[in-house]
């Protein structure tokens, strides 16, 4: 059985996601830094569940890059909803529309899913309903992650810089040499060769 994230105040959920987009980006989530933010009840605490499950946190409690994009406030809609169907995965295999749903059609779904109490399912379907309405799922809805060519390109960018860099007196040219010898090469053989390069390559 699947594991759903739940609050019993998910409302806090809007208040940590609003502090996200204001406050620096942090080094971690973790309750202490939780009570810092100002969420300090012990019912705030599953709070960091709900930023790991969306995928906001890595399994250490650091900031992902969907933390980061969702700072920028013109996708952050698009963004989060990218992390609910990320933890919601069956559910929206079930029902593409999933957060179009209501309450009774989402409590049929995780009623045979879990295990847990029908107060408990609330608490999920509300926690779910929640999410739901601060996220984008429009199909319209940017989401802004650099595309094959973008990431390429800066890649490509990044060995150019490391294999040609300009100075005050001008460009210095690193050239990487592999030398692939027979294994009964001796020490003539590698005297040879730094004699040629020495002649072709330095004087």
């Amino acid at each position: 059985m699947a594991e759903y994230i739940y609050m019993t105040n998910p409302a806090k959920i809007r208040e940590l996601l609003q502090k996200i987009q204001t406050v620096g980006v942090l080094d971690k989530l973790t309750l202490q830094s939780l009570s810092t933010l100002g969420f300090k009840s012990t019912n705030d605490r599953p709070l960091v569940r709900v930023m790991k499950a969306i995928g906001f946190i890595s399994g250490t409690g650091e900031p992902t890059d969907r933390w980061q994009r969702f700072r920028n406030k013109q996708i952050a809609g698009a963004v989060l909803a990218e992390g609910i169907k990320d933890h919601y995965a069956e559910l929206y295999k079930y029902y593409p529309d999933a957060h179009s749903r209501d309450n009774e059609a989402l409590r049929n779904f995780f009623s045979t899913h879990t295990k847990v109490s029908a107060s408990t399912l609330n608490l999920i379907v509300l926690t779910f309903k929640t999410l739901c309405e601060l996220a984008d799922f429009s199909d319209g809805a940017p989401i802004l992650r650099p595309s094959v060519e973008e990431t390429a390109k800066e890649v490509t960018q990044q060995n150019e810089s490391s294999f040609i860099r300009k100075e005050k007196t001008g460009y210095t040219i690193n050239i990487n040499i592999q030398l692939a010898l027979p294994s009964d090469a001796t020490k003539d053989t590698f005297d040879a060769f730094f004699e040629s390069m020495k002649k072709h390559l330095i004087e």
